[in-house]
């Protein structure tokens, strides 16, 4: 069995970031998932309220260490062997477009997932 290499908090409600989490579990990424939109979860290791496990992507290294948003994404990329990806999504040039469009992406995923059907 392979050890994991983190663990990353996703909010299962979102149908946009489902499609990301989905296919991870589908290639049998070494990482755990956890659904913060779940029943009962409790966002006390992330060190954050409810609303924002619920809106941030989290990632939680191997250490214990807590990452939010964008880095949580650079992270989960490294720890699923997107690592081209993660390099150039925070390359210098490159990671304050990066960090932009994550927040934009954050407070839209809802409405756009709904304008494209999916639940």
């Amino acid at each position: 069995m392979t050890e994991t290499r983190g663990t990353v908090f996703h909010d299962g409600g979102c149908p946009l970031c489902n499609i990301e989490i989905n296919q991870l579990k589908r290639d049998g990424a070494a990482i755990d998932f956890v659904d913060v939109s779940a029943p009962g979860f409790d966002p006390a290791a992330l060190g954050v309220d409810l609303v924002s496990a619920r809106y941030w992507l989290h990632w939680i290294d191997q250490d214990g260490q807590v990452f939010q948003g964008y880095e949580a994404n650079l992270k989960m990329w490294h720890a699923t062997g997107r690592v081209r990806l993660a390099r150039v999504a925070g390359h210098p040039w490159v990671r304050p477009l990066g960090e932009l469009w994550y927040r934009l992406f954050a407070r839209l995923r809802h409405p756009i997932g709904a304008l494209m059907g999916r639940k």
